[in-house]
């Protein structure tokens, strides 16, 4: 019963994790837009904005958005890491045991943060998935190729991996994330599935970039993408590495 009430106390409690790189044009309303869901969907809350050495006016733009909210905080990179370094940031900093990772480009609508709730008992990842996505022949010929990767690589079905995610905090800790690109949404799931996670999906909106630029499709992004998944399959298979930390696991706090 104790457990019990304890995974109820924390049900709702989550570190909102928001990576930007330039993303002076789209930050403050998707903050404000991320704040509003909040108040309405959670208990407790922080919306935490990685700036990942913008160049632009996007840290001045979340150290003003901090200032004006103690729920937001910020923490720059002097320089630009990456994806996959701005999310291993927001981790390492998340104060609550669940986190969601939402980008800054506001093409995930907050609204559907209500969507992941109801299988927060259930699930320790809860996987986002795009519908309606309109996507250019090159791009859905990308996601394509990474969903059949993974499903023949580590036997990982899930129709959406690099989407936004609920996460229960305590099983991320139990590996070391090492991809820096856009690759560790890939890397995340499976090593947490190795590690046995429960998962389960959700069909969200994706709503059109309406600013800026986006980053993730390149070329060059996609040739790394597959490299780390083959880098993870050889750790698997080959018996080259552990997937587990080093230390010990955590509870959630």
């Amino acid at each position: 019963m104790a457990l019990r009430r304890r995974a109820e106390l924390h049900s709702k409690q989550v570190s909102l994790i928001v990576p930007a790189f330039n993303e002076e044009l789209n930050l403050e309303q998707a903050v404000y837009d991320i704040v509003k869901s909040a108040e309405e969907f959670l208990e407790e809350y922080e919306v935490l904005i990685i700036n990942d050495g913008s160049r632009d006016r996007t840290g001045e733009i979340a150290e003003r958005l901090a200032g004006a909210n103690e729920r937001v905080r910020v923490i720059h990179h002097p320089f630009n890491v990456g994806y996959g370094g701005g999310q291993q940031t927001g981790l390492k900093h998340a104060r609550y045991p669940w986190v969601m990772i939402i980008p800054a480009d506001r093409q995930f609508d907050p609204q559907d943060i209500q969507k992941y709730l109801p299988y927060m008992d259930e699930a320790d990842i809860i996987v986002g998935y795009r519908s309606d996505r309109g996507d250019p022949l090159f791009r859905r010929m990308n996601t394509l190729l990474l969903r059949v990767v993974m499903a023949v690589l580590f036997g990982v079905t899930l129709r959406d991996v690099n989407w936004v995610k609920l996460m229960r905090k305590s099983m991320i800790q139990r590996f070391q994330i090492e991809s820096k690109n856009i690759g560790v949404d890939a890397e995340v799931i499976v090593k947490a599935k190795h590690l046995g996670c429960r998962f389960r999906e959700v069909r969200v909106q994706y709503l059109p970039r309406m600013a800026g630029q986006s980053k993730g499709d390149k070329l060059l992004n996609i040739a790394i993408t597959l490299l780390e998944l083959v880098r993870l399959f050889l750790f698997k298979f080959l018996k080259m590495g552990d997937f587990s930390s080093k230390h010990s696991r955590p509870r959630d706090t």
